[in-house]
């Protein structure tokens, strides 16, 4: 079996990778947790706990070798430890590939698999791939504020090449169970439902077309980077790979969400203010899995946001213990 370390193991998508992974198989999963409490949700999950900090640097490199770690897939989005600790980690792998070369061993390289997001592209409804340069002054579009740091750290990831089996791996805008990245604005038109407003304002672009995707289905594409990730490594194929299953309209996804919510009212969109989350969240992507499909063997297999709100919007309200959630009870 793979021996697999994630990192951000109990968050979103860690969650549907660590499942994904345990469920084939062929994988051990280890995951990084800062605390006791966090150790035991993730042995709870068949997950083998490393009781640790992304901060400890020292310490969760030694971890790695101690247990025998073959690839580290990190979903933490932990942007001030991760280029310290992969400054470390590649340090190491050097030293150790070094010695084993002066030995004439043949030894497999570790690997990194970096989950950025397809906000590095910028918005936009021009057609583009994940071949397209992104961060840089030749990009065509630039990424948005919030997340302006990701590119930068893709580029350090890639870099790594040298020493690591490294994949950036970008998932358009997420949703599923919990759908935490939506909850201010599907709290918005919660709280318009229970208050009986005629109208509710949600600080969107009405003219936003984004990207989606199913968390499930990351789990899925990131399953599909640690099992093609050395036969990928050091071939010439650019390792980055964008996933989305569809390409929706932000109004449309609001209207939707606002009826299986119970809200019967007026949904406006009504611009973003300035916030920088909310211009990150309409962010639009016209943009394309092609080469996720062909040399991952990606295969999506949720159908759209709008298309699945009922179950999707039933999940968020129980996730939040949100009183609306019960007048969607069938009842026997």
């Amino acid at each position: 079996m793979v021996n697999v370390l994630v990192f951000g193991a109990t968050g979103h998508i860690g969650e549907a990778l660590c499942h994904s992974l345990i469920q084939s198989g062929s994988h051990r999963v280890f995951g990084l947790a800062r605390n006791p409490a966090k150790a035991n949700q993730l042995a709870r999950g068949e997950i083998i706990p490393i009781l640790g900090s992304l901060s400890d640097v020292a310490g969760l490199v030694n971890a790695v070798y101690k247990v025998h770690i073959n690839v580290i897939v990190d979903v933490s989005s932990a942007k001030d430890d991760i280029p310290v600790f992969l400054q470390a980690l590649v340090a190491s792998e050097r030293k150790r590939l070094a010695a084993a070369s002066a030995a004439q061993l043949k030894t497999p390289k570790l690997g990194f698999i970096y989950t950025s997001g397809t906000w590095v592209h910028g918005s936009s409804h021009v057609p583009k791939n994940d071949l397209y340069p992104v961060g840089l002054p030749e990009a065509p579009h630039q990424a948005p504020q919030l997340l302006s740091w990701r590119p930068v750290l893709e580029r350090e990831v890639l870099a790594a090449s040298e020493v690591l089996d490294t994949m950036v791996i970008r998932p358009a805008l997420v949703y599923g169970r919990s759908c935490e990245i939506w909850t201010s604005y599907f709290d918005t038109i919660s709280k318009a439902a229970s208050s009986g407003a005629s109208s509710v304002s949600v600080s969107l672009n009405p003219n936003s077309r984004p990207a989606l995707v199913h968390v499930d289905d990351v789990g899925s594409g990131l399953h599909a980077a640690v099992n093609k990730l050395p036969l990928i490594s050091g071939t010439g194929v650019y390792p980055v790979f964008d996933l989305l299953a569809s390409k929706e309209g932000m109004h449309d996804i609001m209207v939707a969400a606002a009826r299986e919510i119970g809200f019967k009212g007026e949904v406006v969109l009504s611009g973003t203010g300035g916030d920088l989350f909310s211009e990150a969240m309409t962010v639009s992507g016209n943009l394309s899995s092609g080469r996720a499909k062909e040399l991952l063997g990606w295969q999506p297999k949720r159908p759209g946001l709008v298309e699945c709100m009922d179950q999707v919007a039933g999940a968020w309200l129980a996730h939040m213990n949100d009183p609306n959630a019960a007048g969607r009870y069938i009842k026997a």
